[in-house]
């Protein structure tokens, strides 16, 4: 007679064991916001707030020679005219964002969510303000590139090769001429952004006038605890938040691969997983038959066994049938040096979190976002210098 009490084939209960679930759920790898603190011109003394805010200037008067200044002891000399204001304009911007947390959600979570909801939010209000400032530096007039193994102003971005790493004379020239152009300090030092990899080459760098050669002979302690700290008049600061493309020199194209799909007049090129070696990036050039002239991956997305390849230009026809070649190119990575008044904000709302009215038929609907009314500009494109390079760490 079969057991009448029995309700599994594997053991008495086992429906009862189940998978546990650690209810404390950590937060992702996150960068710290860095650029906001670059902006150390305010609006002094608005008339009012207008759609935007007009900075200015005062001209000095033009410097003449001691012959254009000297008197005529009885003659009453001309007076000159005071030269009219520089302006600067800075446009009002209106930014947020909004997530839609339920009833149902808070209800039924197994962890309470209402914390990390609000961090979550905090968190890309901050990362949307320091990648919106990082776009107005990254556009200064100012630029410095190490491009065929030497220092330029007037190389293209796309001469940088992977051999173009940062050097110390691109420090020593961004302070040169931040200091020919009377550009104030701050804090008594200039200030440069750099990321972690651009950072590895100027520590590593050999030879003489480099960066190693003070801390050996003077101060070994910094030098063991691998910090930056100051050097050629600078402050460094280190962080992963420095903008970087695949936007370099064209290196040695990837081995071809078959496309699976790909229809005329799309953006996107399907192939299977593990074409080109999985080493396509955004900002590679990719060509083939029917596929854009000169298009370039704008993004990847990588499925179960293939990957979508969005690219910058419309396909021709068909290509799903044909062999594409993908080239990379040089990762450029953008170091600032800077000085005071390098970039100005405008603030008409300050940047902050909002908890939205539930107003849905039965309360479920609980909006939580940010909102804030707030622009920046360059302010004085003198006091601020961009510098191109590679990194050897990932070239």
């Amino acid at each position: 007679m079969a057991d009448v009490f029995s309700t599994t084939t594997s053991g008495l209960g086992s429906n009862l064991v189940t998978m546990a679930y650690d209810k404390l759920i950590e937060l992702n790898l996150r960068s710290t916001p860095q650029f906001r603190a670059i902006a150390d011109k305010k609006v002094g003394n608005p008339t009012h707030d207008g759609s935007s805010i007009r900075f200015q200037f005062h001209n000095d008067i033009a410097d003449t020679s001691i012959a254009g200044a000297t008197l005529a002891e009885t003659v009453d000399p001309d007076a000159v005219a005071l030269p009219a204001t520089t302006t600067l304009d800075v446009a009002q911007t209106e930014l947020g964002r909004v997530v839609l947390p339920t009833r149902k959600l808070s209800l039924m979570t197994l962890a309470d969510v209402d914390p990390w909801i609000a961090n979550a939010v905090a968190f890309n209000m901050a990362t949307t303000l320091d990648n919106g400032i990082a776009a107005i530096l990254d556009a200064g007039t100012n630029v410095i590139r190490e491009s065929g193994g030497a220092l330029s102003t007037t190389a293209a971005k796309s001469t940088i090769d992977t051999t173009d790493t940062f050097k110390g004379r691109d420090v020593r020239y961004a302070v040169t001429k931040l200091r020919a152009a009377n550009v104030v300090p701050r804090g008594g030092m200039y200030v440069s952004y750099i990321h972690p990899e651009v950072s590895h080459d100027l520590r590593t760098e050999t030879g003489n006038n480099i960066w190693r050669t003070p801390h050996e002979y003077q101060n070994a302690g910094p030098l063991l605890a691998g910090e930056l700290g100051a050097w050629e008049g600078v402050r460094f600061i280190e962080t992963p938040r420095m903008t970087n493309t695949v936007s370099g020199k064209a290196l040695t194209a990837l081995a071809t691969a078959p496309a699976v799909s790909g229809v005329s007049g799309a953006f996107t090129i399907v192939v299977a997983n593990g074409a080109f070696g999985g080493l396509a990036e955004v900002g590679d050039a990719i060509s083939g038959t029917n596929v854009g002239s000169g298009a370039l991956i704008t993004a990847i997305s990588v499925g179960t066994t293939n990957t979508t390849l969005t690219v910058s230009v419309a396909n021709s026809g068909t290509v799903g049938t044909n062999t594409l070649t993908v080239t990379p190119k040089a990762r450029v990575y953008n170091t600032y040096v800077l000085g005071q008044q390098a970039l100005a904000e405008a603030v008409w709302k300050e940047p902050g979190i909002e908890f939205g009215n539930v107003v849905d038929k039965l309360n479920r609907f609980r909006p939580v976002g940010w909102h804030g009314i707030i622009n920046w500009s360059i302010y004085r494109q003198e006091a601020l210098y961009r510098i191109e390079t590679a990194s050897s760490v990932r070239a």
